[in-house]
């Protein structure tokens, strides 16, 4: 029975230790390549060095945006306060006493550690002096930096235990339980736990520079060896290794600094209106400058979304890196380091692109970590240096860009309602037109200047803008909800994002389409009756007509070809190319200048496009942007660049570029790099394009032209008065929605009322000094009279032009 018992004894050791055995085997066999990876990773520091963004600039290589490197130096708040000291020699006393620790009563343990105490303090103390000789500040001021934190810390633990206590109070008393003192040390103890704030590194020192801050991350990785054999009083060699500079952090905190965002602009003043002429120079301060093109930063990271209502799913930061990785072989090959790890990872703190170029273009422009390893096993460093992003470079000029921003500050005169423009305050019944603001009031809008023969966008300008510091303290100004932001609407790219109906200015543009596809022949004439229906007299007409009661026919002595309608921007005989072209023809004239069509320029991240940029539209405001719903009285209306159709100043200037190269359609571009998208030629009748070209000549160029002159005082002024340039445009003055609103917010006694009301003023322009050159369209919101207003700011930007080189 025993030998039994025996066998059964051993064959269950035997089994015992053959389950162990395999499982050695398996952790060994199976899993020991894991294993030791991550022993490995054990003996190993890493440190990460931050990289630098790369600079956005213009297309002569100014730079408009770009990274100041800074770094902040944080410091553990337990070595803030000194605990820091106390915690490690607890540890060294008990490493020192070994089992013998467990034995030792409390005052015991407290002796022990008191006695090394001083040592720690003593190396925190040189840590501190060497931290204050790091980073060029007095001793007084780094302690005065560490006490403002700890008093801000001890202020928020000290709130925070009030709060839970109170908390716990109540709830106690909600549920009738007693109040007994066991139960008071439980909340006692409980509220009195910690903060993040105790256990976190708090920034000490700011915003120093390159050379502090990587001397900095070294120390933050050095490790010295503290006697301690002395302060014990023991014998022989006992040593705590410990950080030369104890919980000592270096944060990335560089800047992103835009050095043309303010400048400093002259303007001739001989060359302004009369009212405003005069000699010398006017110096015009110009700040935000190409604010909504470059765009702006952000130092929070974005997670992905999904619209509840359309199941759009917006990727994150994290989540666009690693589709954009995903995409671009050559790319993640870059980022990836020797451990398979993305060196441009996003991680807290990091700055992302928010808008403009800097979010179009943040995984070019964003670099790649560096990584410093240490091998504690062997003391081995190793280094791999961090890559600077990608610079950028932009087809606008930024001086070109200063001087047309310039032209349409306020302060120069020409962006303010001035009395020769003539404002219409009444209506044709004398009634007020509630909205319309009086002389002196600013007045904002946009202007583009393309380079015709490239598609390259030189300057785009919207207006107001503003600052990244006015974006820092005062964004409501930028984003609020009152009466004024409601006016100015200063995030808004009226460039690229505001709709407008584009008026009078696309006449040119329906009589080559017009001709082109037979609606009207060159050799015709049409009548200017004043108004389009006989029995109809107070609807469709002309605007001669509706101010002085005459027709183009008794201005000219004579039916109207085409050229002299688009002259004299005859509306009757443009009503009439609407009527012919129908629904179907008017829709697909628009959509060959690029009505319905972004630019892609890129103002916005993949994916948030249409955000940055609109369209334009046909029809109504239903689902389909593209005309479908169009009736023969929106043809007709269409025909004078009213009614169902929208558009912004890109496309205006990009379709008078289309017709200046006989019907070649070029894609404009904002970025050097971009890739060129073939050309598109429409097939325009030449016969139309030199009859629309004819006509928009004689509109700037003939005394009868709308373009021409402004009369002021009775007396006629040329609008444009740059020698040897020769200028073809077109005005338009276009029909706007009323901006309406709370003046005095929601809260106010003043009831919901419009805010700004009038028509839009347009002025688009071809210019050069032996053909068309360049195209500059400009718009004026609720600016009235498109030559009277938009006309001398399209004249300045002509002389900016001069000025820059370009003519």
């Amino acid at each position: 029975m025993f030998q039994r018992r025996l066998l059964l004894l051993a064959t269950a050791a035997v089994g015992a230790l053959g389950v162990l055995g395999f499982q050695l085997g398996h952790l060994t066999l199976s899993r020991g390549a894991e294993h030791r990876r991550a022993a490995e990773e054990r003996l190993i520091r890493r440190h990460w060095t931050p990289t630098v963004r790369g600079s956005i600039l213009d297309r002569k290589g100014r730079v408009l945006a770009q990274d100041r490197p800074s770094y902040d130096i944080a410091v553990d708040y337990r070595v803030i306060t000194g605990d820091w000291a106390w915690d490690r020699a607890s540890v060294a006393a008990r490493r020192r006493a070994g089992g013998a620790w467990f034995d030792m009563t409390s005052d015991q343990r407290t002796e022990e550690i008191a006695a090394l105490l001083p040592t720690y303090r003593v190396h925190l103390e040189r840590a501190w002096d060497e931290l204050a000789r790091l980073a060029g500040m007095e001793r007084a001021a780094l302690d005065k930096a560490a006490s403002e934190v700890r008093r801000e810390v001890e202020g928020r633990h000290a709130y925070t235990v009030r709060v839970r206590k109170e908390k716990e109070y109540a709830t106690l008393a909600e549920r009738g339980e007693a109040r007994t003192p066991e139960v008071e040390r439980a909340i006692e103890r409980r509220a009195g736990q910690e903060i993040a704030e105790q256990r976190s590194p708090h920034v000490l020192v700011r915003r120093v520079n390159d050379e502090v801050g990587f001397a900095a991350r070294f120390l933050a990785d050095e490790e010295v060896d503290l006697d301690l054999a002395g302060a014990s009083g023991s014998e022989g060699a006992w040593t705590d290794r410990v950080p030369r500079m104890p919980g000592m952090r270096v944060h990335d905190a560089g800047d992103r600094d835009y050095p043309m965002e303010s400048l400093l602009v002259e303007v001739d003043r001989s060359t302004l209106p009369g009212p405003l002429r005069g000699e010398g120079r006017a110096e015009v301060r110009v700040d935000g400058l190409a604010a909504h093109v470059l765009g702006t930063m952000r130092d929070r990271l974005f997670g992905t979304t999904t619209d509840p209502t359309t199941g759009k799913v917006t990727p994150g930061d994290a989540d666009a890196r690693r589709l954009y990785l995903g995409t671009d072989l050559a790319a993640a090959t870059r980022a990836m380091g020797a451990d398979g790890q993305d060196l441009g990872a996003y991680r807290e703190g990091d700055r992302v692109g928010a808008t403009g170029v800097e979010a179009s273009r943040e995984h070019a422009l964003r670099g790649l970590r560096g990584v410093q390893t240490r091998h504690l096993d062997t003391d081995a460093r190793d280094y791999v240096p961090s890559v600077p992003g990608r610079d950028v470079s932009l087809t606008i000029d930024i001086m070109l860009q200063a001087r047309v921003q310039a032209v349409m500050t306020p302060e120069l005169g020409l962006s303010v309602i001035q009395p020769w423009h003539a404002t219409q305050r009444v209506d044709e019944h004398g009634n007020l037109i509630p909205g319309v603001r009086p002389d002196g009031s600013p007045l904002y809008g946009a202007a583009v200047v393309l380079d015709i023969d490239s598609g390259e966008i030189l300057a785009m300008v919207s207006t107001p803008t503003f600052t990244r510091q006015q974006l820092r303290e005062r964004p409501e100004t930028i984003f609020g909800s009152g009466a004024e932001v409601l006016v100015t609407t200063p995030w808004i790219n009226r460039a690229v994002q505001k709709a407008y109906q584009p008026g009078s200015i696309v006449k040119s543009l329906l009589l080559a389409e017009a001709v082109t596809h037979g609606n009207y022949r060159p050799e015709q004439r049409i009548e200017c009756t004043g108004y389009l229906f006989p029995e109809r007299p107070g609807s469709h007409r002309c605007w001669i007509f509706k101010r002085s009661r005459t027709t183009h026919n008794a201005q000219l002595g004579h039916d109207l070809d085409g050229a002299e309608a688009l002259m004299v921007s005859c509306n009757i005989f443009f009503f009439t190319i609407g009527r012919r072209m129908g629904p179907e023809g008017i829709a697909d004239a628009f959509k060959d200048f690029g009505v319905g069509q972004m630019f892609g320029l890129g103002l916005a991240r993949a994916g948030q496009e249409i955000e940055s940029e609109f369209p334009g539209r046909l029809g109504s405001m239903g689902d389909d942007p593209r005309g479908a719903d169009l009736t023969i009285g929106d043809a007709i209306q269409m025909g004078i660049g009213q009614g169902p159709v929208l558009w912004t100043p890109l496309h205006a200037a990009n379709a008078y570029a289309t017709l200046a190269r006989h019907g070649v359609w070029v894609q404009p571009r904002l970025m050097l790099d971009a890739p060129r998208v073939e050309p598109r030629n429409l097939g325009l009748d030449e016969r139309g394009v030199r009859m629309a070209m004819e006509g928009l000549r004689l509109s700037v160029n003939s005394n009868t032209g709308t373009g021409h002159h402004i009369t002021m005082d009775g007396r006629n002024e040329p609008i444009f008065n740059a020698p040897g340039v020769k200028v073809w445009g077109k005005t338009g003055t276009a029909a706007a929605e009323p901006i309406r609103g709370d003046p005095d917010g929601a809260e106010g006694p003043l009831a919901r009322q419009i805010l700004e009301a009038g028509d839009h003023s347009w002025f688009v322009v071809m210019v050069g000094r032996d053909r068309p050159r360049y195209v500059i369209s400009v718009v004026s919101d609720y600016g009235g009279s498109g030559g009277k207003v938009s006309g001398p700011i399209t004249n300045q930007i002509i002389h900016a032009l001069i000025h820059e080189g370009y003519l």
